[in-house]
Parts: structure tokens; sequence; C-alpha cells
């Protein structure tokens, strides 16, 4: 007699039954997650581990300086670093949504075939435009900020961008807007170029801030725009001093001071960029940037501080600029009414009405209420550019800009050129948290406290302004090791 037994288990090893279109589209959102799905745990952790790796090395980078990280993050050569590590991670991905769809128990199906390629589509086309961006964010910083040592002044041999036109130096002297040389002037050498220290080493950190106009029926670039910013690096107190654009007699450095007997620069000071740019005779440099240096040092000389660098913003990159994020909130103190405010296309003059109070301004308005002049003078001019100067910095801060990074890196490669390092990113973005731009110290140095023929009993008044500027500045306060730290604030005043 037979006796029938129950059949017993067999031990099943092959991998559990999952669509194959999920697997891949759970690859495709955390690298691992879709071998895991299919019951693949040694092809999963292996998948999975770079991705969890970097997750931990950005929650310890998110716990230190991340102004000074981003500021590491924009130098060029670490840029193409990222660049490369974009294009591994695309790899890493491809393979891991293509081996999650290979891995799945499902009978391969047309569906699941159209899922897997629409993903790798995806997936390459995301890490194809962020490879694409951060190459322009690379271009835009190399063109933008020098590369090269340049000496202690930053300027080398730099080749300026195209947007900010050279003058012509045979135009005959008469006709320029600057002042008649003195007869036979002494060629100076250009200094050899010592190292260049960084900002920030002298507790503080002074950047000349200029506003170039070239628009229509003008002969090559004015600087109507002269504003020195100073911060102090201990207590992030930030202040500004405005320079007329008719300030007459501005001391010259010892480079140049023997280009006139009065060892200053006679002519109105927008003028200096232009004339010292043909005069390569007695004032030294590169032919690109040598009206820049001049302008920066005679600034320098003016006020008494050795300043770190200049940053040099074309007129016509302004309207795009705030646009670009969204317009700025301006309280206009006083209304602005200007019967001759000229056309940006130089062809006619319009009136323009900017009544007082809160208004919202988009880049057109906000320009004309910058540079419009004929109601009053150009030292009303000089507080309504601070005034804007300050919406523009209270208006970045609010962020987030990512949206509009395109457009800010297009308008800042053709409107923007400085002779601050791509090294100095790192210190200058960790100063920029610290600064307190709500409480920004504003100064003009005009009539009648500051006559605009200079003498130097004027010169000694500007120079004791500047430097004394921060002395009853207040460090930061330091966070106090307690259960629940507050958070680092001002010290109050």
């Amino acid at each position: 007699m037979s006796i029938d037994l129950p059949d017993q288990p067999v031990a099943n090893h092959t991998p559990l039954r999952s669509s194959r279109a999920l697997a891949a589209f759970s690859s495709f959102l955390v690298p691992g997650a879709g071998q895991l799905l299919t019951g693949r745990v040694r092809a999963g952790l292996l998948f999975l581990s770079p991705f969890l790796l970097a997750i931990v090395v950005a929650l310890v980078a998110a716990g230190g300086d991340r102004a000074k990280l981003l500021g590491y993050l924009l130098e060029p050569s670490v840029l193409l670093g990222i660049v490369a590590v974009d294009i591994l991670i695309l790899v890493w991905r491809v393979f891991a949504i293509l081996d999650a769809w290979r891995g799945g128990g499902s009978p391969v199906a047309r569906s699941s075939v159209v899922v897997v390629v629409v993903l790798l589509v995806v997936t390459g086309a995301t890490h194809l435009a962020i490879g694409a961006q951060v190459m322009a964010a690379r271009d835009t910083i190399t063109t933008v900020f020098t590369s090269s040592d340049g000496g202690d002044d930053g300027f080398g041999d730099i080749v300026r961008p195209t947007p900010l036109p050279s003058p012509t130096p045979t135009r005959a002297l008469g006709t320029t807007p600057g002042p008649t040389a003195s007869p036979t002037p002494v060629p100076t050498p250009t200094p050899a170029p010592t190292p260049r220290q960084g900002p920030l080493t002298d507790g503080r950190l002074d950047i000349l801030l200029v506003g170039a106009d070239s628009g229509p029926g003008r002969w090559s670039l004015r600087t109507d725009t002269l504003i020195l910013l100073s911060v102090d690096v201990k207590s992030g107190e930030l202040a500004i001093f405005s320079i007329p654009r008719n300030m007459l007699n501005v001391p010259l450095p010892a480079e140049s001071r023997r280009a006139f007997p009065c060892r200053c620069f006679p002519g109105l000071i927008n003028a200096l960029y232009v004339y010292a740019s043909g005069h390569p005779g007695t004032f030294p440099g590169n032919d690109d940037v040598r009206g820049l240096r001049a302008v920066q040092m005679a600034i320098g000389t003016l006020t008494g501080r050795k300043l770190d660098g200049m940053v040099v913003v074309q007129l016509q990159g302004f309207v795009r600029l705030i646009d670009a994020i969204g317009g700025l909130n301006i309280t206009v103190p006083q209304g602005v009414r200007d019967r001759h405010y000229p056309l940006e296309n130089g062809k006619g003059y319009v009136t323009v009405y900017i009544k007082p109070g809160k208004q919202h301004m988009n880049g057109h308005r906000a320009l004309i209420y910058a540079r419009s002049r004929h109601q009053d003078s150009d030292y009303g001019r000089m507080e309504r550019q601070q005034i804007v100067l300050s919406a523009l910095g209270k208006q970045l801060l609010k962020g987030p800009i990512l949206l509009q990074l395109p457009d800010l890196l297009d308008i800042a490669k053709k409107n923007l050129w400085t002779n601050l390092k791509t090294s100095d990113l790192p210190d200058l973005a960790s100063l920029a948290e610290q600064v307190d731009i709500k409480n920004m110290k504003r100064y003009r140095f005009v009539p009648p406290t500051y006559p605009s023929d200079l003498g130097a009993a004027a010169v000694k008044r500007i120079r004791s302004v500047v430097a004394h500027v921060f002395d009853d500045a207040k460090p930061l306060a330091t966070p106090t090791p307690e259960p629940t730290p507050a958070p680092t604030v001002r010290a109050p005043e």
C-alpha cells in the first residue's frame, strides 16, 4: 500500500517579481531603490551607498560657513570639477536605472521599454542642463573677475570685457573731456608687480563702485557714479561714500602725480578715465585697464585708503538687473520732476515725474530716479543713487534668486567687471553674509563742507571721515554656550 505525502516547500532563489517600469522609476528617484524593490540587496546597496554618502557630505557642509563654501564652489577650477562630478553622476544614474529595469521579474513589455527610455532621456537632459549652467557660471566668473595675480593692485595683464569701450588715444587733446596736460610730462615707468595681499587683511574691505555710462552721443566712457563701499570685518557695519563726478583737483598717487604741476587731476574726476587711457607716458598700466587703474588709485589717494579693488557696472545693464530680480521697493522722500530727461537711445528728451512715497519701481523707473538731475543737481542725484543702491542690496538679500540665475549670469557677463580675484570669493562671500545693510551709513562729499574745487583742508577732512567711520563699531556678538544657543546677532548700540 502506498501513501501519498504532501510536497515539501522548495526554496525560491529567483528575484521577486516586480514591474520593470516600477523598478526603473524607483532607481530614477533614488539610485539603488529599484534593486532593493526586486530583492537584489547587494546591487541595491552598491548603487545606494554613494547617494547616502552625498547626503552626509551635504549635511556636514551645510553646518559650516555656507557662504564661504559657496565662494569656494564658484572658483573656476572647482566649477570644472563640479562638471566632471556631474558627468560621473549621470553615468552612475543611467547604470542604476538600466540595472533595475533588467533585474525586474516581470516579462519585457513594450510599455516598460518606453518608460525606461523616457527616464534615461530625462536623466541625461537634467545633467546636461546642470553642466551647461555650471559652465555658463564659470564663463561669467572668468570674464568678470581677475584670474591673474595682477600685482598688488589687481591690475595685471587683464583683458577687459567688450562692454567697456576703450578710448581713442589719437583724438585731439582739445576735444577730450579731460584737461590740458602740463608741457612735456616726464614718463613714469610702470611699477613692477608686488605680491598681492587678499582683501580683509587690515580688518576692513574697501571697494570702489563705478557706474560707467557710454550711451549714444557720448565719446568713450564716463565714470559718472563713484561710490566707495567700506565694510568693517569685525562688526559687519557698512558705509558708502559718494564722490561727486564734478570734483576738481583730486590728488594723484605717486606713480602719476608728475602728470600735472598741482600733483592732482585738475579736471572733473569723471574725465580721468578717458584722459589717463590716452596718456600712457604719465599714467602706468596695461592699455586695457590704464584708465580704470588711474581712477581707483586717485580715489584711494583722495580717501587715504589702499583700496582692495573696484567693481565697474555698465548702466545699460542696470535696467535688466532690477527687472530680473522683480523690481525695487523704494520710499521716495521728495518727488522728482525732470523736464529735460534724456532718452536712453540718445534721441531727444522727455518730462518725467516720480511722486514721493513708497513705490515699486521696475528697472527703467529706477534708472530714471537714479540718473535724473535737472530738477536739483548732481548732489541730489547722488543721494538718490544711494537710496537705490540700498534698495538693491536689500532686494538681493531677500532671495532666492536661483530662478533668475541664467539672466543674472548673462547680465553680469555683459555689464560687470572687477579686478578682485576669483580666489577672493570665499572671504568676500563669508563677509557678505555678515554685512548689516539695513543700518548702512551714507556720506556725500558735497559743498559747502566739501567744495568741488578741492584744497588741502578738504582732502584732510575727507580722509578723516573715511578713516574714523567705524570708530564706534561693536564686534558681532558670539553665541553663548547654552543648551539652546542664541543666534549670532549684532551687539546693541
